[in-house]
């Protein structure tokens, strides 16, 4: 669970909320906007959804398993640290009122701080919004000292928030957005609280329409792909490097690198390079070994003893599911050195 739920507001060391009264029979229902500033599928992608089964195991709306067991909320990954360093705005999903906000958290990885460093402050630097008629929206793992509101402010959708960052439990810079009415988390995707949605949804759900249109499912959201000089660290890509549109001709290697999230074993990534020409100079296939949340994968081919030809490369990755292919590609220079 990332939200610490209690019986009152407060901006000191953990992000609470208030008791939520019921609510009249035929209350309004929330219509939501896009709760950051990016484009999905281009620069933003959602990558884990709520959660709709009861039990154990995992079901989003989709009857997919983009989520993980109990999982509340839906996230929205940047895709890298670079794209967090220059700054991706969260935004108000509708008109309200700010009730708790909490800043101060580091933005750090949870592996590298520690279970018990972020307990009781899972959503790491945050802001709760009221929004009337027992509907709040909650938006955890904001960027330390990028809060622009305080309690009390009444915001309009689209409003700035603040910063998406890496604070409180997690593993990589997201928001992890939620909406809650009668202390129950809802997917705003279907409208049902956690674990009573049926699948497949249909409608636009909370969600004003416009948006819902431009949050299309995909199964495994391919968050990155480049080409490197050399054989890349998952470090390195992490914050961004590797992914220059261009390399000299006389690189060690042309690496093409992807990641992505929602791995299932089975799965098949198809890696190509083509060069100026449309020859290929990289083309293989990788079978998932394992179920993965988030996974990197890359191939690669030693320069030759001539240099790499000059001029445009094309890179593609593909990942097979069955019958679903889910696809990326870019284009890459190769420049005289």
């Amino acid at each position: 669970m990332h939200l610490l739920r209690e019986r009152r507001v407060n901006a000191g060391p953990a992000l609470l909320l208030f008791a939520l009264a019921a609510f009249p029979a035929g209350a309004q229902t929330l219509e939501l906007a896009l709760p950051l500033r990016c484009t999905p599928g281009v620069d933003c992608w959602i990558v884990h959804h709520v959660d709709q089964d009861p039990g154990p195991g995992k079901r989003d709306h989709a009857c997919g398993t983009l989520t993980y067991d109990g999982h509340d909320g839906i996230d929205f990954a940047l895709p890298d640290l670079s794209a967090m360093a220059r700054g991706v705005e969260v935004l108000a999903a509708a008109d309200g009122t700010v009730l708790a906000v909490r800043d101060g958290e580091p933005d750090e990885r949870v592996e590298s701080r520690g279970l018990e460093a972020v307990r009781g402050r899972e959503c790491g630097n945050g802001v709760l919004l009221d929004h009337g008629d027992g509907w709040r929206t909650q938006y955890c793992h904001l960027r330390r000292g990028s809060l622009r509101v305080e309690r009390g402010r009444n915001v309009r959708a689209g409003e700035a928030l603040g910063l998406v960052g890496l604070s409180g439990k997690t593993s990589f810079s997201h928001l992890h957005f939620e909406v809650l009415r009668e202390r129950r988390s809802l997917d705003p995707f279907t409208g049902a609280p956690v674990g009573e949605g049926s699948c497949p949804a249909s409608g636009p759900g909370l969600w004003r329409a416009d948006v819902a249109a431009s949050l299309a499912y995909v199964a495994i959201p391919l968050t990155g792909l480049g080409v490197a000089g050399r054989e890349p660290k998952p470090a390195e890509l992490e914050r961004g490097e590797h992914d220059g549109a261009a390399l000299p001709a006389d690189a060690a290697a042309l690496v093409v690198w992807a990641r992505g999230f929602g791995l299932r074993k089975g799965d098949i990534w198809r890696f190509r390079l083509l060069d100026p020409a449309g020859r290929t100079v990289v083309e293989r296939e990788i079978e998932q070994d394992r179920d993965q949340a988030f996974a990197i994968r890359w191939v690669g081919r030693r320069r030759p003893p001539e240099g790499w030809p000059i001029g445009t490369y094309r890179a593609s990755v593909d990942v097979r599911r069955g019958e679903q292919r889910f696809s990326r590609e870019r284009a890459i220079a190769i420049l005289a050195p």
